[in-house]
């Protein structure tokens, strides 16, 4: 919970914000909505009344308005804005606040007769709220002492029985509805092991007891309504520390009508350093941040973004560029913060981060000083272009898929691991649009040396697997969850689930034992095109087919269904498949994504720049899912080329891309770089002689070096499986192991090399750093590596290797700035 926070005006706060003689001045006033519909006695409508300052922080104007109604028989509306129905008709709702005049319309149309109490839309929602289904509570898949509620009221059916009908321990009592031990424990009348749930003045409270008295009716069978989004108002906020601003949430319903569920929906902060919620829906900003919450109701989320700043009235807003979209939407969200971006990155800077994240490996000291020697101004998108025709990149963007692919002589044999390799080096050399690549991966059958492609599905546990992998990997959804119970974080339900299962249902995979494959391990993917559909545990039934999403395609009978599902996610439409590559690619080139973690994209783990994302995403979308003019668009931005020295506004910024933050290089590029400096091979068991680290198949060639440093084991489809960490025990290495030892005093390498060439102390030293750093030492470094060597004038070939060993030792040798 956020600490309390005594806000001091002279302090903390702008005097747009907080002024002891009065109240914040708006520049902006809107009221929300501006048309209201009222179905329902028991439907109540929040008018939100918002405004913005001339500096762009967010203010709830709701307590300084005045409301007034044009006809008190229609419909009346309190002090706080909310709208109740009084009788059928229209009427007119003027909100006056800071000399503004705002007018809202409110139609009444309610049915004759007051409905009775809803256990659907009302009950279930009342006991979320109370979180009596959450997962640590009755909706625990066995339930609590004998008490079972499905998770997060995801099936009202079976909750309706267990509460009204269920022969062990009825719940409730109609004769005398204060005394049900679904109330008496909630409120703290009866021991109770979860406490008190909710207040005896709640909406909660009001709902069950009401529903009880009416003898616990049921509309499970006659109300099929669902609700279809939520939605919070406003979707932004900026706030000082301490300040407060309401939320409300709408529920849309699939006949279209509009629900104000803001007092039974569930709200809670991502991260409540920066923003927590008080009472059911207002927001108190905490410490400079940001944030985002999530809001619940039934089984749908939405959220909203919140930053907390400290108010900076000297604070210069940057220009926002024009020419280039990247730029302009990050440098448009950093002026809202208030923070200024980083200088450009040095010309060695940029290379050196280029070259790591395009092709795995530095820059050699001649590609240096030409770079450097270039006076053109497109030099570096010039560079760009040739590290697409190096071989190095094919190593580079081969070895990624592989991960996410699983490709591993772990569950396939190691002909169909190098067939495998080969099919997505060739895409990567080919350029092959990543809607084409996921096509040819998710529809391949046969054995590898058919279609090397097939080797995906013979990695799959089962079919279960499969799904989850593609959805992980291709959309960057997490789908594990939802096979048990439906997804705590997100939509998705078990119907969800196994509707994506039933695409790939029809595939098995068997030994391939044909003629000429009695290669260990070879499988063959075969297609029964008459298998049926999965089975929905939730519902016993056989799941047709389902997008993520909801849409159910009809399909012919005996037809490929996986063409279907790969039709689908490579559709420009789709919005998974694109944003989610989009993310995941922005990631191998920043410290996070726009969405962290990059697999794990839901609507209550929002992006960090919703703009840019979406901007991101029409142009991958617009140039065919071309995958080198996504990365080429990323890096010849401002924001890539940033410099990794902040200043005094960003210097705590680690999320807006302000400024490059330093991230470690990962372990086959490290060991790649590392042989490149010192000028000693590594030998790799299992592989052909001079293959780099980068051009590994796998995992199985067992090196303890790439093992320390977190080199994928390609045993889950996800991210987090490479660890680019640092720790104690990759330092001690450096320190004392025998990769780092061993070849700075290796006869022939690097340091005896230039020792050989008879150069002088300074070039030497330059060029150490070169090779080891990939830029030249500053006139500092350079005088101290010169005193040293003239202080070990008798033994330079040790002196040598010992600057070589600090040099790789140092900070900057391990990380990408």
């Amino acid at each position: 919970m956020i600490r309390s926070i005594a806000v001091t005006c002279m302090v903390l706060l702008a005097p747009t914000l907080c002024d002891a003689q009065q109240t914040p001045v708006p520049a902006s006033i809107i009221v929300q909505p501006t048309a209201i519909e009222i179905k329902h006695q028991r439907q109540p409508f929040l008018l939100q009344v918002l405004g913005a300052t001339a500096d762009g922080y967010s203010l709830d104007l709701a307590a300084q308005a005045k409301y007034t109604v044009g006809d008190a028989k229609v419909a009346t509306v309190d002090a706080d804005g909310w709208v109740r129905p009084v009788s059928n008709g229209q009427t007119q709702v003027t909100v006056n606040v800071a000399g503004v005049t705002k007018m809202v319309t409110v139609k009444v149309q309610m049915p004759a007769a007051e409905p009775l109490m809803s256990f659907r839309n009302e009950v279930m929602p009342a006991l979320s709220k109370a979180n009596c289904n959450g997962g640590g509570c009755h909706g625990y898949s066995l339930g609590k002492n004998g008490f079972k509620l499905s998770l997060r009221g995801a099936d009202p059916e079976p909750d309706y029985f267990f509460i009204t009908k269920d022969s062990m321990s009825r719940r409730v009592n109609t004769q005398n509805p204060e005394a049900s031990l679904l109330l008496a424990k909630a409120l703290g009348d009866a021991p109770h092991e979860g406490g008190v749930r909710f207040a005896r003045n709640s909406l909660s409270k009001e709902i069950l007891t009401k529903w009880i008295q009416q003898g616990t009716p049921s509309d499970v069978a006659t109300d099929k309504s669902q609700v279809v989004s939520v939605k919070l108002v406003p979707d932004k906020l900026v706030l000082a520390p301490g300040q407060k601003h309401r939320l409300q949430m709408l529920a849309t319903y699939d006949d279209g009508s509009v629900r104000d569920v803001t007092r039974l929906g569930i709200l809670n902060a991502n991260s409540t350093q920066y923003a927590d919620i008080e009472g059911d829906s207002t927001v108190v900003a905490g410490d400079a941040g940001e944030t985002a919450i999530v809001g619940r109701f039934e089984r749908v989320f939405a959220a909203t973004n919140v930053i907390v700043l400290k108010p900076d009235p000297k604070f210069v807003a940057a220009p926002v560029p024009s020419d280039n979209f990247i730029d302009k939407h990050v440098i448009t969200k950093l002026n809202r913060l208030k923070i200024a971006p980083s200088a450009r990155s040095s010309d060695e800077e940029f290379l050196r981060r280029v070259y790591l994240d395009l092709i795995g490996i530095q820059p050699k000291p001649e590609e240096i000083k030409a770079f450097l020697a270039d006076k053109d101004a497109k030099k570096r998108d010039k560079v760009i272009d040739a590290l697409f025709e190096r071989p190095e990149f094919v190593d580079q963007w081969s070895l990624k898929w592989g991960d996410l692919l699983q490709n591993s002589r772990t569950t396939n044999s190691s002909q169909s691991v190098y067939l495998f390799r080969e099919f997505i080096r060739g895409a990567i050399a080919s350029n092959t649009p990543m809607d084409e690549f996921a096509r040819k991966i998710l529809t391949a059958r046969g054995g590898a040396t058919d279609d090397p492609a097939s080797v995906y599905f013979a990695i799959s546990k089962d079919t279960n697997d499969t799904l989850e992998r593609a959805t992980q990997v291709f959309c960057g959804v997490r789908m594990l969850c939802a096979r048990c119970h439906s997804h705590p974080m997100e939509n998705w339900t078990q119907a969800d689930y196994y509707g994506l299962v039933s695409f790939f249902s029809q595939v098995s995979v068997r030994n391939d034992t044909r003629a000429g494959q009695n290669v260990q391990n070879a499988k063959l993917i075969q297609l029964n095109l008459a298998a049926g559909f999965a089975n929905n545990p939730r519902s016993g039934k056989l799941q047709p087919p389902r997008f993520l999403g909801g849409e159910e395609p009809k399909l012919a009978a005996n037809v490929d269904r996986r063409q279907a599902y790969a039709d689908w996610l490579t559709s420009p439409k789709n919005p998974f498949f694109a944003r989610g590559m989009v993310n995941r690619y922005w990631s191998y080139f920043f410290h996070r994504g726009i969405i962290e973690p990059v697999d794990d994209v839901r609507s209550t783990n929002p992006p960090i720049n919703p703009e840019l994302l979406d901007a991101l995403t029409r142009d991958f979308v617009d140039h065919k899912f071309d995958v080198r003019h996504l990365m080429k668009r990323i890096v010849t931005s401002e924001t890539y080329q940033r410099s990794s020295i902040p200043n005094l506004s960003n210097k705590h910024d680690e999320q807006n891309f302000s400024h490059a933050i330093p991230r470690r290089i990962p372990a086959e590029a490290l060991m790649d770089t590392l042989i490149q400096a010192t000028a000693v091979p590594e030998n790799f068991p299992g592989a052909p002689g001079g293959f780099r680290a980068a051009q590994l198949p796998d995992a199985n060639s067992e090196n303890a070096f790439l093992r320390l440093f977190g080199k994928s084991q390609r045993m889950e489809a996800c991210e987090c499986e490479r660890d680019n960490g640092s720790n104690m025990l990759q330092a001690l290495h450096f320190l004392n192991g025998k990769s780092i030892q061993a070849r700075t005093v290796n006869p022939g390498g690097r340091a005896n090399q230039l020792i050989n060439r008879k150069l002088s102390d300074k070039e030497i030293v330059t060029e150490l750093y070169l090779w080891s750093l990939a830029r030249h030492p500053s006139a500092a470094e350079l005088k101290v590596g010169e005193d040293f060597f003239r202080t070990h004038a008798a033994r330079r070939a040790e002196a040598a290797q010992d600057l070589l060993w600090v040099l790789l030792n140092s900070r900057d040798f391990v990380l990408v700035h």
